[in-house]
Formats: C-alpha cells, structure tokens, sequence
C-alpha cells in the first residue's frame, strides 16, 4: 500500500534529520529537503488516474473549469511545499511571503472560472 511507503520514507527521513540536527545541522536540512521531494516524486507517480479522470471530463465539456481547479490544486501544493520548506530553514518571513504569492496567485487563476459561473448565472436568471 502507497500510505506504508509514505510512512516509512517520511519516518526514516525524520529519523536521519534529528540525528544530524545535533551535530551537523546543514545537511540536516539537505536530508529533509531531500526526503520531501522523494515523497512529492511518490505521490506524482500515482495522481495519472486523476488526470484521465480530468481527459474524460472534456467529452462532458466541464473540462475548462476542471482544468482551472486543478491549476489552482497545483499552485497551492507548490506553495505549500515551498513555504514549508522556509520554515524548515528557519525563513519565517520568506514562509509567509511564499504562503501570499501561493494565495494571490491560486486566486488570480480562479477569476476565469468565476467569471463563467456568473455568465451562467446570469444567463440563467434572464
């Protein structure tokens, strides 16, 4: 099962960093940041059911706001990621600043979506 992998690359990754924090805290991060990315690499590796899922929403025609919510899922596990990342540095400020440009821009590519909910509806209403 994918969540035992997970688990146990996530708790042997946790593992190596508390044991080099103590004495070499710079390849503590290195270990950190390198185990993160192994798990976002295993979780990429299993999201193409999610993505045909997405194709066959186009025969539907609902494709184009599946599309921008998907965009927008994307903006924000990136974001997150990053940010996390600072934090894990000990870049608080460079967190934050990461978590508002993840927000801004996750929003930013929602307006189109909106925009068309509200065509609708105001078709509908008329």
């Amino acid at each position: 099962m994918l969540i035992i992998k997970v688990a146990s690359l996530a708790l042997v990754t946790c593992s190596i960093t508390l044991v080099l924090k103590k004495e070499q805290p710079a390849y503590a991060f290195l270990a950190s940041t390198c185990g993160a990315v192994c798990l976002m690499l295993l979780a990429a590796e299993h999201i193409t059911p999610l993505l045909d899922w997405i194709h066959t929403l186009s025969d539907y025609g609902i494709a184009e706001n599946a599309s921008y919510l998907l965009q927008v899922l994307g903006i924000a596990l990136v974001a997150q990621f990053a940010a996390d990342l600072c934090r894990e540095a000990g870049l608080s400020a460079a967190a934050s600043a990461v978590d508002l440009c993840g927000r801004l821009l996750a929003l930013m590519q929602a307006v189109p979506m909106l925009q068309s909910l509200l065509s609708s509806f105001s078709g509908f209403l008329q």
